[in-house]
């Protein structure tokens, strides 16, 4: 059964063919009318509140952390900090190490050449304040990390790995176990969670990372919040790289010291209704059945697509027509459309698509691509709407 009657706005856009779910997700009605309650019956400021919608509001806010502990595998809510979304949290992450003198010149980062600017960008600006090095791990022509060429630049100038759990451009799913398996105590591991869960089951213990991040509007949360988990120990010996409101302890004229975790990485006046929708999306997949739900649909559709892509000789598909190993992202190269003519195109007919680069320019200069659609499903989807995008791509063909 299609789960596309729970999103409202497929009814008020009843020709909409939303495939552009790797940059946002829609909203389930359990999420919007969540939000419309809290705003309604329990809206306040948390913290320090004695009155009753304060409390209320300090325990949603609490409640959402659990659900996203239950979800993550983490034993301690505490390690869990909220921030804007997945770029915000990182950036948090990299300028608190920089004020913290955890990195210094020559002290090298380990990226991939998949990664999304946001977790390129933030150790590209410590190289240009502090002098680190940052090198990229290439891939394999299967698009997966290419583990030979990690062992001969895993060296010991290496300080942090940091790498993300999906492409946003392949779908590919990386078995980033294999790094754990490689990585000394001296490193650490941080995982760019932003596109793995949205459709799976993410366990930082089994990844073995000291942080992980993701942002809350990719798993149909509202926009503006993102979740940062760093392990207990990262926490206390980090300073913040800024600071004010909650996140504050004693302050006097002349000096200030931070507050207790997680308020000190968490400052300001928190949304309260952010968190409560963030609550909301968990709590609506587990009562769709969890993600054994996500990947029943994600498996029968992505097959769906797959073998009506093999028909069209004029597209080539980033990765391969393996249906194991990826979520249901589809970057697709047209012989003779740029992909942004073809988005438009598409857009007219009422389908959302991505087009250009998706934020991982290094990725496309490695493999030559000037740019590519990126086509990306998810549980509202059906097949009705992939037959409608082939359509529409059978009269380009034919044009």
């Amino acid at each position: 059964m299609s789960l596309k009657k729970d999103f409202p706005i497929f009814k008020n856009n009843p020709d909409l063919v939303f495939f552009d779910s790797t940059s946002t997700t829609q909203k389930p009605s359990f999420v919007i009318d969540g939000i419309k309650h809290y705003l309604e019956n329990d809206y306040s400021n948390i913290h320090r509140g004695m009155y009753d919608i304060a409390q209320n509001s300090e325990k949603l806010y609490k409640k959402s952390k659990e659900i996203i502990a239950k979800f993550l595998w983490i034993s301690d809510t505490k390690e869990i900090i909220y921030t804007y979304n997945s770029t915000y949290a990182i950036n948090l992450f990299t300028s608190s190490l920089a004020r913290s003198k955890y990195l210094k010149a020559w002290d090298k980062v380990l990226l991939s050449i998949v990664e999304h600017h946001a977790n390129i960008v933030p150790w590209l600006i410590l190289k240009e304040e502090i002098g680190i090095e940052v090198e990229f791990i290439w891939i394999t022509d299967n698009y997966d990390l290419d583990l030979a060429d990690f062992d001969e630049k895993y060296d010991d100038k290496v300080k942090i790995i940091s790498l993300t759990n999906v492409s946003n451009v392949t779908g590919q799913i990386f078995n980033l176990s294999e790094i754990w398996r490689r990585k000394r105590e001296d490193t650490l591991f941080v995982v760019d969670a932003s596109q793995s869960v949205p459709h799976m089951r993410v366990d930082v213990k089994e990844i073995n990372c000291d942080v992980l991040f993701f942002t809350g509007h990719k798993v149909m949360a509202d926009s503006g919040i993102g979740v940062l988990w760093w392990k207990r120990d990262l926490l206390n010996e980090l300073t913040p790289s800024f600071s004010w409101g909650w996140a504050i302890g004693e302050v006097t004229c002349n000096s200030f010291t931070s507050s207790s975790l997680p308020d000190k990485f968490e400052p300001g006046t928190p949304n309260v209704t952010w968190a409560v929708s963030l609550l909301k999306a968990f709590q609506y997949i587990e009562s769709i059945g969890w993600f054994k739900k996500i990947e029943e649909i994600e498996d029968d559709l992505m097959e769906y697509f797959l073998e009506r892509l093999q028909g069209f000789e004029n597209i080539e598909l980033m990765w391969s027509y393996k249906k194991e190993n990826r979520v249901w992202v589809f970057s697709l190269v047209f012989n003779n459309y740029h992909s942004n003519d073809i988005a438009e195109i598409l857009a007219e007919k009422g389908i959302a698509v991505r087009a250009w680069k998706h934020c991982a320019h290094p990725l496309f200069t490695k493999f030559g691509y000037a740019n590519s659609l990126r086509v990306s499903l998810y549980i509202y989807n059906t097949k009705k709407d992939i037959d409608k995008f082939f359509d529409v791509i059978s009269n380009l063909k034919n044009s």
